[in-house]
C-alpha cells in the first residue's frame, strides 16, 4: 500500500531541522519512502494537503496510563503525600484485565501477571499507536513506608520479565518492551544490576524514575553516603540504555556524569509543577550533549496525555524561575517532544524525524485560529497548538485518526466504559479516605 502526501509544509526535524514547502511525502505500508517530488502515478491513494502541515509523530517517554482512573483526585501539598494515596486507590481499586485494557485504550499495567500485560499491549495493538511496556520492579522502600512491597524471588522474577518480554514480542515491532526499576532508591544495587545484566540478554532499554523530589535526593545520599548519580557511576549501571525520568535533584556533577554516560533524561513540566517537586535544570542538561525527551507522566499528577503541553511548559517554566540562560527556547521544546523522545527510548533510528527509510509516525495538522497566521511555525507549534490542529494521524503507515475520529476502535463504547468505572472509583476512595 502506498498513500501519498502531496503538496504540505513539512517540519523533518532531520539533522539540519529542514522545514519543506509544497512538498510530497509518499509512505510505502510501515515506512517513508521518499520525501520531495514524487509522480502521484506511484500511489494507491492520494490526500492533497495544501495548506496544511506534517510533523514527525510526537513521543511521550514517560506515561502512567493506569493513572487516568485518578483523573482530578489528590491535591496534596507534596509528592510524597500524593503517592501515598495514589498507590493505595490503585491497589484498593482492584483493577481486573478489562479495566486495564480500557484504561489503556483510553490513554493510548503495574502488575507483572501475564494477564495484565496481554491487556495492555491488546490495547496498544488495538488502538493503533506506538507504545514500550515497562515492566516495574522494586525490593525496597526508603522514601515511603506506605508503599508495601510484593516479596520478590530473583530467579522467578527474571522467568516472569524473560515471559513478559517474549509476549510483547508477539504483538509485533509497533510494540516494544523495556524493564523499569521503579525508583532508583526503591531497588537494591543487586536488584538494579540484575535488571542492566537482563536488559542485556534480551537487548531492551531499562527506564526509571531519578531525583524526583528534594526528599529523593536526600533519602539517597542517607542510602548511599553520596549522590544518587555518582553511586549509580561506581556500581556500573549507568549508559546509553538507560532513560531517568525527572531528573530534577542533582547537582553539577551529576549532571556532568549523566553526559558522560550518555544517559537518556526524561522531563516532566506539568507533573512537576502539580505536585511541587521542582524545576529540572534541563538546558544545562542539554547544552553538555544529553538527550532530553518529554513525558506526560499520569493525569492524576494534573496533566493530559498531550506533548503539545509539555513543550509549552518546558518552555515557559524555568522562565519563571531561571535567568534566561538557563531557559528552554521553542525549537529545543520541539526537538524534545519528537526527536529527543524518540532518542531517549532508544528509537531514534526509527521515529522521531521525517526521512527516508523511517518509519511513517507522522502528524497532519490542518492549521486552526490557535496557529494561524504562522509567523514562526515551530515557536506557534511549541506554544500555541493545542493539537486542535490536528487531522491526521499515522502510525506505521496506518491513518489510526482521520479527520479528527479515531479509526482503529469503537470510540463511543470506549467512552462508556470509562463513565462507567465513575461509581467503582468513588466507593473505594470513599472507603478509604473517610
Amino acid at each position: 500500500m502506498k498513500i501519498l502526501l502531496e503538496y504540505a509544509t513539512v517540519v523533518t526535524m532531520n539533522a539540519r531541522k529542514e522545514i519543506l514547502y509544497d512538498v510530497h511525502v509518499l509512505i510505502e505500508d510501515s515506512r517513508i519512502a521518499s520525501v520531495g517530488v514524487v509522480n502521484s502515478g506511484e500511489a494507491d491513494q492520494v490526500i492533497d494537503c495544501r495548506g496544511k502541515i506534517i510533523i514527525p509523530g510526537l513521543v511521550s517517554a514517560h506515561s502512567h496510563l493506569t493513572g487516568l482512573l485518578q483523573r482530578g483526585l489528590w491535591d496534596e501539598d507534596s509528592f510524597e503525600f500524593w503517592s501515598q494515596k495514589s498507590t493505595a486507590t490503585e491497589k484498593s481499586f482492584r483493577a481486573s484485565a478489562d479495566d486495564i485494557y480500557t484504561l489503556h485504550s483510553a490513554a493510548c499495567p503495574s502488575d507483572v501477571t501475564l494477564k495484565f500485560i496481554d491487556a495492555s499491549c491488546r490495547a496498544l495493538q488495538d488502538s493503533g499507536i506506538r507504545g514500550i511496556l515497562a515492566l516495574s520492579v522494586k525490593d525496597q522502600s526508603p522514601d515511603n513506608q506506605a508503599i508495601v512491597l510484593d516479596p520478590i524471588h530473583a530467579e522467578s522474577w527474571v522467568s516472569q520479565a524473560k515471559e513478559a518480554a517474549a509476549h510483547v514480542s508477539d504483538f509485533g515491532s509497533r510494540i516494544s518492551f523495556m524493564l523499569a526499576p521503579s525508583a532508583l532508591q526503591r531497588c537494591s544495587d543487586r536488584l538494579l544490576m540484575r535488571c542492566k545484566d537482563l536488559a542485556e540478554s534480551l537487548g531492551v532499554g531499562i527506564h526509571t524514575h531519578l531525583a524526583e523530589t528534594r526528599f529523593h535526593a536526600e533519602v539517597a545520599r542517607n542510602l548511599y553516603g553520596e549522590p544518587m548519580v555518582k553511586h549509580l557511576e561506581k556500581i556500573g549501571f549507568l549508559g546509553p540504555h538507560l532513560s531517568v525520568a525527572h531528573a530534577i535533584w542533582l547537582d553539577e556533577e551529576e549532571i556532568d556524569i549523566l553526559s558522560r554516560h550518555r544517559v537518556n533524561v526524561v522531563h516532566n513540566p506539568s507533573s512537576n509543577m502539580k505536585l511541587g517537586s521542582g524545576v529540572a535544570r534541563v538546558k544545562k542538561m542539554l547544552d553538555r550533549g544529553i538527550t532530553v525527551g518529554l513525558g506526560a507522566d499520569s493525569v492524576n499528577a494534573g496533566t493530559v496525555y498531550s506533548i503539545f503541553e509539555q513543550m509549552k511548559l518546558a518552555v515557559l517554566l524555568p522562565r519563571a524561575v531561571w535567568k534566561p540562560e538557563d531557559w528552554i527556547s521553542p525549537d529545543e521544546a520541539f526537538q524534545m517532544g519528537c526527536a529527543g523522545g524518540a532518542r531517549a527510548m532508544l528509537l531514534g533510528n526509527e521515529i522521531g524525524s521525517i526521512e527516508e527509510g523511517k518509519k511513517a509516525d507522522l502528524v497532519v495538522l490542518k492549521p486552526s485560529t490557535g496557529l494561524l497566521p504562522t509567523n514562526n511555525l515551530i515557536a506557534q507549534l511549541a506554544l500555541s497548538e493545542s493539537g486542535e490542529s490536528v487531522e491526521t494521524v499515522f502510525v506505521n503507515g496506518e491513518p489510526i485518526l482521520v479527520d479528527g475520529r479515531v479509526t482503529k476502535i469503537d470510540e463511543d463504547a470506549l467512552l462508556e466504559a470509562l463513565s462507567s468505572l465513575g461509581p467503582r472509583i468513588s466507593t473505594v476512595v470513599n472507603a478509604s479516605f473517610h
